[in-house]
């Protein structure tokens, strides 16, 4: 069989035509990367910052031409057609598209999206997160594109202003802009701590957004499951039941699978024998007597259960309980768990910035009475 095909590819071989190419025949190029001046989208075309980056123009005989286009969160374009249509391939973030009279769809990286010749359609970024796609598109009697009006923020989805100005202002500029930006701590972790606080605190009216953008910025379905599993022993089992509801919502709303989040009863991680002991000596000692169940529960449940469920790694484990007990007003148990965290990984600049984080999402005061505590770990870890 091998030596047919072997003479069918020879026969094959043979029997192409060979095609001379002369000294003078057009050479091909390389368009290095960097080299092409980037455009910024004009304001008559889009909503929101966005950034295009060509890739190739059009060149006879093809009439094909290609671009990077990235758009900063809550960016979009203006609703348009292609005369020839448009290949769209995600390279990076979360988006969305829409053509006319059709539902609002998210768009994620490997997506490739097809619009027809003449469909009005727009595509832009997430909410919360930035958008990169290619954008490739023949070009019929010179035009590729025909700009049409822009996409309003109810067609887009984006939740109405607040009424209060200056909590709007605050909120986009200071909040959403410039503190996700800072450098002390991944937007996975602001993630962490930000649901933390919203779990702890039972403020379901702002969990719908934030665990998008959770999501959006690396925490994964079954980690976010886990967190909530872990603050129904740290905030109270209706905070979590509330926030578990919410997260289902959410989770169906992005086709996430429900097998994505870990098993009800794991492989549980190993046990660190003699820091446990330690642990639970101590606080026999202390409260043996006065409430032998909670001395009973926080052994067998916490510290020889939930703390060692692997769906969330103990460095962000502890940095859930951290968040919430600062959240909660609970300075007096934060010396116990932060410590734990730092052994666990944490590191204090990160811890540091936590506390930025959580001055704006769990309140200035809160944050002011565990600074002092936070201040006396950090000294004594370098004793």
């Amino acid at each position: 069989m091998m030596r047919c095909l072997a003479t069918a590819a020879c026969a094959l071989l043979l029997a192409a035509p060979v095609f001379a190419q002369s000294a003078d025949s057009p050479d091909m190029t390389i368009a290095r990367a960097g080299s092409q001046a980037s455009d910024k989208g004009p304001a008559a075309y889009f909503t929101g910052s966005a950034r295009i980056d060509p890739l190739f123009p059009v060149r006879p005989p093809m009439d094909t031409s290609g671009a990077h286009v990235t758009f900063e969160p809550g960016a979009r374009s203006a609703w348009h057609t292609h005369p020839a249509g448009q290949v769209l391939i995600v390279t990076a973030g979360a988006g969305r598209v829409q053509r006319w009279g059709g539902p609002v769809k998210e768009i994620r990286p490997g997506d490739v999206v097809w619009t027809p010749p003449g469909v009005k359609h727009w595509h832009g970024a997430a909410p919360t997160t930035a958008m990169t796609h290619i954008a490739i598109q023949d070009t019929v009697n010179g035009k590729n594109v025909e700009w049409m009006e822009k996409v309003s923020d109810e067609q887009y989805g984006k939740e109405k202003p607040m009424m209060t100005p200056a909590l709007e202002n605050y909120t986009q500029d200071l909040v959403l802009g410039e503190l996700w930006q800072r450098p002390g701590l991944s937007p996975r972790d602001r993630s962490i701590v930000t649901l933390s606080v919203l779990v702890a605190k039972n403020q379901v009216l702002d969990l719908p957004f934030y665990l998008n953008r959770a999501l959006d910025s690396g925490v994964k379905p079954g980690e976010i499951a886990e967190l909530i599993t872990h603050l129904a022993f740290y905030s109270g089992w209706a905070n979590a039941t509330a926030a578990d509801s919410i997260l289902h919502t959410v989770l169906v709303q992005r086709k996430i699978d429900p097998a994505q989040l870990a098993p009800a009863k794991p492989a549980l991680l190993a046990l660190d024998e003699k820091a446990e002991a330690a642990r639970a000596q101590g606080v026999e000692q202390n409260f043996g007597q006065t409430a032998p169940g909670v001395v009973q529960y926080t052994t067998d449940a916490l510290f020889r259960g939930l703390w060692l469920r692997p769906g969330l790694a103990p460095r962000d484990r502890s940095l859930v309980t951290v968040s919430a007990l600062v959240a909660n007003g609970q300075a007096a148990q934060v010396t116990y768990h932060l410590n734990r965290a730092m052994d666990n990984g944490l590191l204090e600049s990160q811890a540091a910035e936590a506390l930025t984080q959580l001055a704006f999402y769990a309140g200035w005061p809160n944050v002011f009475s565990a600074m002092p505590v936070f201040k006396d770990v950090f000294a004594k870890r370098k004793e």
